[in-house]
């Protein structure tokens, strides 16, 4: 009994590890790497604008970053979170899928998309803002709406208080 015990604990182990290693594959598939350096140094930039007297200190906080702030930190955080919301299978699958090179390209183009994505939305939301005025005035708000000066594809000014 024992044995099999010692035989199962073993089993569960290894079978940890091996999810272990294929979500960290997972983390540098996916570029992580890459993006948490670059994350990393706009977040020191973006902090020392919002404090300038941290400039005169930037050095300090970028030793501060490279001795705390580590991939390999993140790394392991990040095979964490993956585990906690996929499956192993899900997760060697995902493996699979990114060490192909249609994998890799949707890697290099996910910040493209993203941006693209943002612009599309602002782009709907800005196009169909005199439908949402109507709708508010036809709900009681009380709103004014002016074209902007540069849209060409907005709803003449007089439509949102009809």
């Amino acid at each position: 009994m024992r044995a099999y015990i010692a035989v199962l604990a073993g089993l569960i182990m290894s079978c940890q590890a091996w999810a272990d290693d294929n979500a960290l594959q997972l983390a540098d598939l996916i570029g992580g790497k890459e993006q948490y350096q670059r994350q990393s140094h706009q977040v020191l930039l973006e902090m020392i604008r919002k404090q300038p007297a941290m400039a005169r200190y930037q050095d300090v906080v970028q030793r501060w970053a490279q001795e705390y702030l580590t991939w390999e930190r993140m790394r392991a955080e990040l095979a964490m979170t993956y585990q906690a919301h996929f499956t192993h299978q899900e997760i060697a699958q995902m493996v699979q899928f990114f060490q192909t090179p249609v994998g890799q390209k949707y890697v290099r183009y996910t910040p493209l998309m993203r941006e693209e994505m943002i612009r599309i939305g602002q782009r709907l939301a800005r196009e169909q803002q005199p439908r949402l005025i109507m709708m508010l005035q036809q709900a009681g708000a009380r709103v004014e709406y002016r074209q902007p000066a540069s849209s060409a594809t907005s709803a003449p000014a007089s439509a949102a208080s009809q």
